[in-house]
């Protein structure tokens, strides 16, 4: 299923591979850091290797792997449960009408 890059910040994160860099590091690289197991209402768990990581979204800067290449996305625009972020999409549409 192809998911289109505008609508991935309304879209649950679980099964992505994700690359990631803390926001103070301005000139830092992305590391690889896993696959995304659970997404919570402000962190991502993330696993790799059998070792889980926990990482607050509002302090990295993700990139995430799609089918046609890398998608970079703030981690403040995805803090809400996955739930929530789609009923906001909704929202949206509905008041565009």
């Amino acid at each position: 299923m192809m998911i289109e890059p505008t609508y991935l910040i309304y879209h649950d994160l679980i099964g992505f591979q994700v690359l990631a860099r803390h926001k103070s590091k301005d000139q830092g690289d992305f590391s690889d850091i896993g696959v995304v197991i659970d997404d919570t209402k402000n962190m991502l768990h993330i696993k790799k290797d059998n070792i889980i990581k926990k990482l607050v979204k509002k302090d990295y800067v993700f990139r995430i792997k799609l089918e046609d290449g890398l998608l970079e996305l703030n981690g403040s625009k995805i803090i809400g449960v996955p739930e929530n972020r789609l009923r906001s999409l909704k929202k949206k549409k509905r008041l565009r009408r």
